[in-house]
């Protein structure tokens, strides 16, 4: 499928780690999640990393940073193209190196290819049709998790296994506003233990780092 992408002049970057992040108004931008995420996240400079909705690529290039070798994907164009730029913009930082692909969560991954470490922030938001914003569409996409929030982590969890190795783990966020329970059995029907490694709360929801693996 080919995107026309409409282009609209950046107005907002960021620093963080001494990586020049710039933003987009069609990607969703770092927030807490984002750096909670990034708080916990444990790469060695060995690794082979896979960050599946990388949107700016701020996780993506820090993973480069540290020295992995990182494939990110996003289905968002705007999110692949924003990415590419960021990663010309910081090459000169990164000890590892990073390839950007566009498509929906494993689509685009090779089935011979294993990670060491999966990193995912996933659509978690409980959102019915009518909340939904509209416009281009790409908001939704990145935050809109279907009625129980936990549309996308579902389809996530049921096929990591098939790309993490067997002393890998995977990262991801849950919001206390989905249904724990129902994230309980995803896990178990994945043969996959895990732990919370950080837990906060934001307003009227809370924001749990959980840590995956075999």
């Amino acid at each position: 499928m080919i995107y026309q992408l409409n282009k609209k002049p950046s107005t907002k970057t960021f620093h963080y780690n001494g990586l020049i992040i710039e933003l987009n108004p069609e990607i969703y931008e770092p927030a807490e999640d984002t750096f909670q995420l990034l708080e916990v996240l444990e790469v060695a400079e060995c690794d082979r990393v896979l960050e599946i909705g990388t949107g700016c690529g701020i996780i993506a290039l820090e993973c480069a940073r540290q020295g992995a070798k990182v494939v990110c994907t996003d289905i968002n164009p705007y999110a692949v193209e924003l990415t590419q730029s960021n990663l010309s913009r910081n090459l000169s930082l990164l000890k590892g190196n990073v390839e950007v692909r566009c498509g929906d969560l494993f689509s685009v991954i090779k089935p011979s290819e294993r990670f060491d470490v999966v990193i995912f922030n996933p659509p978690y938001l409980p959102t019915r049709a009518k909340e939904r914003i509209g416009g281009s569409g790409w908001f939704d996409v990145a935050t809109g998790g279907g009625v129980t929030g936990l549309t996308v982590t579902k389809r996530f969890l049921e096929d990591l296994p098939k790309y993490l190795n067997k002393n890998g783990r995977a990262y991801f966020i849950f919001s206390s506003l989905s249904d724990r329970k129902k994230l309980d059995i995803y896990l178990s029907k994945a043969k996959l233990k895990s732990e919370i490694l950080l837990s906060r709360r934001f307003n009227d929801e809370q924001i749990d780092i959980y840590r995956v693996y075999f």
